[in-house]
């Protein structure tokens, strides 16, 4: 699994399509779908914590798939109020776990793949 992760709109999508060699319909939100591809984790946290539940039970499905993309929520201003804090808080350390566990971490900025984990070994363009 890698774990692509960058600011909203820095191309995280289309560089993990054009990584893997997927259709853009590999790329699934949900991580019950038959897709390589799972968008949006920090959604998938909201969701768990508004359900009550722990956004660390996803750890097992998310390994399953060979791409996991994360918007960056970390930076910035911290929230003023506690939920989502811990919203932010829940996002940042499921990212953690997969990234200690992923093949490879990559961060995406202005389309710019950087690896921080396994992968090519630097920066590369991805026409």
């Amino acid at each position: 699994m890698i774990l692509v992760t960058g600011g909203a709109g820095q191309g995280k999508l289309s560089w993990a399509l054009a990584h893997g060699g997927y259709p853009p319909e590999a790329a699934s939100p949900r991580p019950e779908a038959d897709a390589p591809v799972l968008t949006g984790l920090e959604a998938l946290v909201g969701e768990a914590l508004d359900r009550g539940e722990d956004p660390a039970a996803l750890l097992p499905a998310l390994l399953a798939k060979e791409y996991v993309l994360c918007r960056e929520v970390g930076c910035g201003v911290v929230p003023i109020h506690p939920a989502e804090r811990r919203w932010r808080e829940e996002v940042g350390r499921l990212c953690c776990r997969l990234a200690r566990e992923a093949a490879g971490v990559v961060r995406l900025w202005c389309g710019i793949p950087v690896w921080l984990k396994g992968g090519e070994g630097g920066c590369h363009t991805w026409s």
